[in-house]
């Protein structure tokens, strides 16, 4: 009977030894499969910043040059004209548009839409950033609003 109830201490020990095995296991597995993951969303993450800044950039360009965000986008956009060069096309060049190649490889176009109260001088101005890298779509919006005032 001794001999009996030394045996089953074995068996406790190898299952539980099995047990943790199993746990660890599933542990491991799970971090593995974090690692890409968190590679995603630092790209995300990265491509958001970098948006923001090019959407800056183009708040910043029109509060300096506001004559010539008019010019470009009435002659454009709003009378549809054709010419050679395009004012507007010339306007949201570069910096507005390209590409990067690192930290991560992305293309990036900003586009923009006058919301015009007519009535009151006042535009509400959207500067659209578009991302768009490999794996990865994002659009930042900025808006500002000024007032139209003739010198």
């Amino acid at each position: 009977m001794k001999n009996r109830k030394s045996g089953m201490a074995i068996i406790i020990v190898l299952v539980m030894a099995t047990a943790l095995l199993t746990l660890a296991g599933s542990y491991i597995q799970s971090s593995r499969n974090a690692g890409p993951t968190n590679d995603r969303i630092l790209e995300r993450v990265q491509a958001d910043f970098w948006g923001h800044g090019i959407a800056q950039l183009a708040l910043l360009k029109f509060k300096q040059l506001p004559s010539e965000f008019y010019y470009a986008y009435n002659f454009s956009v709003r009378d549809k004209r054709v010419t050679i060069p395009d004012p507007w096309g010339v306007y949201l060049q570069s910096p507005l548009q390209g590409n990067i190649a690192a930290p991560i490889d992305l293309n990036y176009s900003t586009n923009c839409r006058v919301l015009g109260q007519t009535r009151y001088k006042v535009d509400s101005i959207e500067f659209e950033v578009i991302l768009e890298g490999d794996s990865l779509r994002r659009s930042i919006k900025e808006t500002i609003n000024s007032t139209r005032i003739k010198n």
